[in-house]
């Protein structure tokens, strides 16, 4: 389960970068709301794997995934990526 950490750190670094503004999401505003939707959603992940609730494989594929959120996203653009974060909520289930 390492290695969901570092996504997110490397996920984290993305949002970091952000500077405000971009594609309208209900709780993604700024750095902060940002960070904070996708520590849920790192804790959401560990829990979905930790329970069976997706497999090694998934998880796999998950963090594959997770690496790739912000390409495309405008510099600033908050709402895009937690859009992505929900995209991939949706995809499996968590």
């Amino acid at each position: 389960m390492k290695i969901f950490g570092i996504v997110a750190l490397s996920v984290g670094a993305i949002v970091l970068s952000a500077c405000g503004g971009g594609s309208s999401h209900a709780t993604c505003k700024d750095q902060a709301s940002t960070t904070a939707y996708l520590k849920q959603f790192t804790d959401d992940m560990m829990a979905a794997a930790t329970s069976g609730k997706i497999d090694a494989a998934k998880a796999q594929e998950l963090q594959s995934d997770m690496m790739k959120i912000g390409d495309g996203v405008k510099e600033g653009d908050y709402g895009a990526i937690c859009v992505k974060i929900d995209d991939l909520k949706k995809k499996y289930g968590i």
